[in-house]
């Protein structure tokens, strides 16, 4: 069974939920896209299965169960279900849940919580953190893979990191320093048996972002802004502030190109093993 050892009060993130409408996927995480792919919507779902298939022919063939940590709107989730796994999905955000479960048919439990302060009194074979690491706390992360891990158990982490040394202050792009989590893993027992840099090809969903935020978004919110100037115009001052100054300049710090990602980040599959 299990428990949130408090009320939740987290914000959920309604970007990722614009996102999971617009593009209709069972993904929230990035794509791995080939040479010759278009950046459109199409290609997109292909880039994103074929990373969700790269990233799950990594569990090892010993792992029966498996929590699904941050587990978007539950893709990766089903396919670990099909393939006979026991899964439990762990994730704070409360809108991602109601698509969670309408993906998986109810058929996979989500406990609405943050990982950190997750209470359950279960032990997994393996912990997944697809595009997850980067809302988690590097210590309280690996202190928790540990309590809940079998001995001998596995974590599955697939995210971006920021390279020591590198000058990124022109940029709003998450990501723990790479050394330091390395660093912290094998501080707390975990043994690095597997990885892979599939960087090169991750990068150009960050294009893809970029043509979906001037195709989709901006004229989106325009729309709602112009509605809250015929029926809430007091409303519509302040959205069309925040549109022309705060918001819009946040989303497009947001934006970087596929080759100012390479620059900046380095995109990682790390498969650990817990100490016996």
């Amino acid at each position: 069974m299990f428990k949130s050892k408090s009320k939740l009060k987290q914000k959920p993130d309604l970007l990722l939920s614009y996102y999971a409408e617009i593009t209709k996927s069972k993904h929230l995480h990035f794509g791995m896209w080939e040479k010759d792919d278009d950046l459109d919507m199409k290609h997109l779902l292909i880039a994103q299965d074929r990373y969700s298939q790269h990233v799950l022919s990594f569990i090892p063939k010993s792992v029966k169960s498996v929590l699904d940590v941050g587990a978007g709107v539950g893709g990766n989730a089903q396919k670990m279900l099909n393939m006979g796994l026991s899964v439990k999905a762990v994730s704070p955000d409360s809108i991602l849940k109601t698509e969670f479960e309408k993906n998986t048919n109810h058929k996979i439990p989500y406990i609405l919580t943050k990982f950190e302060t997750l209470d359950i009194d279960e032990n997994f074979d393996m912990v997944l953190m697809s595009e997850s690491v980067q809302y988690i706390n590097v210590i309280g992360g690996f202190k928790k893979a540990r309590e809940v891990l079998n001995k001998g158990g596995y974590l599955l982490t697939i995210d971006y990191y920021h390279e020591e040394g590198i000058d990124d202050r022109g940029i709003m792009l998450a990501g723990h320093p790479h050394n330091y989590y390395l660093s912290e893993a094998k501080k707390h027992g975990f043994t690095l048996v597997k990885s892979d840099d599939i960087t090169n090809s991750v990068a150009p969903s960050f294009d893809f972002m970029s043509d979906m935020y001037r195709t989709y978004l901006i004229p989106s919110l325009k729309v709602i802004v112009k509605a809250l100037d015929v029926h809430l115009p007091f409303a519509y001052k302040i959205a069309r502030l925040l549109f022309r100054k705060r918001l819009k300049k946040d989303i497009e710090k947001n934006l970087i190109t596929g080759e100012d990602f390479k620059k900046y980040r380095k995109y990682m599959l790390y498969l650990f093993q817990l100490d016996k």
